[in-house]
């Protein structure tokens, strides 16, 4: 068996693409662990959760905001890029049937999720670089596509078509943890497995129960979001506050996302990285 060193760095001309497919799944991971971090201390404190973008702006106000955000600009590009290339060239074969275009259907949408999230960085970083470091500024509401479909009169199915994506995201989630179907792109360590595994399954759970909030909250007020404020991960958090016992389903859910972090950061060590065919660089 391989061993983990020369997965990372692997003795071909791919391999700056696969150190940037890892540094991607771990700018995810760190990015969650923010989230779940101030999650999990939301419920037995004063202060609101936030979501990947929140994250990003403590990030972008830490003592290393600059640097650190340049890094996290790199990263989560390098992931959005990551995941169009599993979509189009279909290098963890999921196929061109029913489940397999249902699998690359949600890694598109994360490709478009995380380069949104790439370009909010880079403005977070020019927005610090033109202040000298002194951090970011807050972030507007959700507009671009969702807005203009509601200016266009079609946003609330527009609306609708994103929660059942979410719900659908959750069962696929919910279906990953409970086979661990993450084993077959992962090469774990036999004795770190029985620590690991369950991380991974807890945290994928908790990432679940986030997209099941979304989709409700999406499917109940599609009517409402003229503006195309769409709810996303921290009104998820923020509407698990509010429930009975909302504080230990909060502080679950924090601790579920700093899994989910986790398991990010197991994905950047441990994932078996396929490529397709590229012109060798260097």
């Amino acid at each position: 068996m391989t061993s983990t060193i020369d997965r990372i760095t692997p003795q071909d001309g791919k391999g700056w693409l696969k150190s940037a497919a890892r540094a991607g799944y771990a700018a995810r991971g760190f990015v969650f662990l923010i989230v779940g971090y101030f999650s999990f201390r939301a419920a037995f404190a004063s202060g609101e959760a936030m979501d990947s973008k929140d994250a990003l702006e403590v990030i972008a106000g830490s003592g290393f905001g600059v640097a650190l955000l340049a890094v996290m600009v790199l990263a989560l590009a390098a992931f959005a890029i990551w995941r169009l290339i599993q979509v189009f060239m279909d290098v963890d074969h999921h196929g061109k049937d029913a489940k397999g275009l249902f699998v690359r259907a949600g890694l598109l949408i994360s490709a478009f999720s995380y380069g949104g999230l790439a370009f909010y960085a880079t403005t977070l970083l020019l927005g610090s670089a033109s202040e000298g470091g002194g951090g970011g500024g807050g972030g507007g509401g959700k507009t671009g596509a969702i807005a203009y479909a509601y200016e266009q009169g079609y946003g609330v199915w527009l609306t609708y078509l994103i929660a059942a994506g979410m719900a659908a995201a959750a069962i696929a989630h919910i279906v990953k943890a409970a086979k661990a179907g993450f084993e077959k792109y992962m090469a774990i360590p036999g004795d770190r497995r029985w620590l690991l595994k369950p991380v991974c399954q807890f945290g994928l759970t908790a990432r679940a129960l986030t997209f099941v909030v979304i989709a409700g909250l999406l499917a109940t007020g599609a009517a409402g979001y003229s503006s195309g404020d769409t709810p996303g991960l921290d009104a998820a958090l923020q509407e698990i506050s509010g429930w009975s016992f909302g504080w230990l389903f909060l502080s679950l859910t924090g601790l579920g996302l700093i899994a989910f972090g986790i398991y990010s950061v197991m994905e950047a060590v441990y994932r078996r990285i396929n490529m397709p065919d590229v012109p060798d660089v260097g």
